[in-house]
């Protein structure tokens, strides 16, 4: 088996798909997904699993689509299910943002929103979780776009 082929056999075959469209498909080295059961990282080779993913960021280490190299890819999911087959990873979500695609004033107001519905929710467990979900997202995509300051419109 020639480097190449054997380089190939140890990297991961990886999809980003929204509800609306495929954001992304290449290979990578290492994807880490927070999940319903905590953070998970998956190398080739892994158990095959399907898990929830939480509103959070997706990391796929070692990205490579195209003729490009190598490189770190993040993005940001709404939540939706994880499932890795063999050495194929399918990440599954209503929305998935990269990162120039995300609007930081949008995700500081929906960050703000949120911390307000939260607050008015009560016992209302139901829009508790929702602003929760509505939170994390928030604060992936400001993550992601390098800002700190959730929820402040700075």
């Amino acid at each position: 088996m020639s480097e190449a082929q054997h380089a190939g056999a140890r990297r991961l075959n990886v999809s980003l798909v929204a509800a609306d469209r495929k954001v992304w498909q290449g290979t990578a080295e290492m994807v880490i997904a927070r999940t319903t059961e905590g953070d998970t990282g998956v190398l080739p080779g892994h158990q095959p699993i399907l898990s929830i993913l939480l509103p959070s960021v997706v990391s796929v280490r070692g990205a490579q689509s195209g003729t490009g190299g190598a490189q770190a890819l993040e993005a940001v999911v709404s939540g939706g299910f994880l499932s890795v087959a063999r050495d194929g990873v399918s990440v599954l979500a209503e929305s998935v943002l990269l990162p120039s695609e995300i609007d930081v004033a949008a995700a500081q107001q929906l960050a703000a929103d949120a911390r307000a519905a939260e607050d008015a929710a009560g016992d209302d467990q139901e829009a508790r979780e929702q602003a929760e979900a509505d939170l994390r997202f928030a604060e992936a995509q400001l993550r992601v776009a390098g800002h700190s300051s959730v929820g402040t419109g700075h």
